[in-house]
């Protein structure tokens, strides 16, 4: 058909031209219902980007020292709540994961002999499955090895 001819079938009314016509007001409607909805969609994507990445940059990243001495504190309450422990190592550094998490680290601690994955805060300890050991029977002293390599024996 030529151009004419589609003029023609449109201008006569046939069923054809307003099918044709109606199709290319359905594509122009699904058209202005995205470009409006596209902005909303941006939003939301955007909203949800800011919050997820809120969590990974609202992370502390506190100095040396200060992770130092909070392991120093995580191994202390740890000690105070679990016997039969021979040795604490930890594997990271440490810190805040998130707008308002506590800091902690991740460590080894060893049990009577085995060795056990553990998160460990001054407040929060978190790990496999420990022995079940009075606190009481801890020995006399404790090897901690720091995330910097340094170790300390805990009395």
């Amino acid at each position: 058909m030529t151009p004419e001819d589609y003029a023609s079938v449109a201008a006569s009314g046939s069923a054809v031209g307003r099918g044709t016509e109606r199709g290319t007001q359905a594509r122009e409607s699904r058209t202005r219902r995205v470009l409006t909805l596209l902005p909303v969609a941006v939003g939301i994507w955007a909203a949800l980007a800011a919050g997820l990445s809120g969590c990974a940059l609202g992370g502390s990243d506190l100095g040396k020292s200060t992770n130092l001495a909070n392991q120093r504190k995580a191994a202390i309450a740890f000690l105070e709540s679990q016997g039969g422990v021979e040795k604490i190592r930890f594997v990271q550094e440490g810190g805040q994961p998130g707008l308002g998490a506590s800091w902690r680290a991740d460590a080894v601690v060893t049990v009577e002999g085995n060795d056990y994955r553990a998160t460990l805060s001054p407040q929060l300890i978190s790990s496999e499955p420990l022995p079940d050991v009075d606190p009481g029977a801890t020995r006399a002293s404790v090897t901690v090895i720091f995330s910097d390599d340094s170790s300390e024996v805990i009395e």
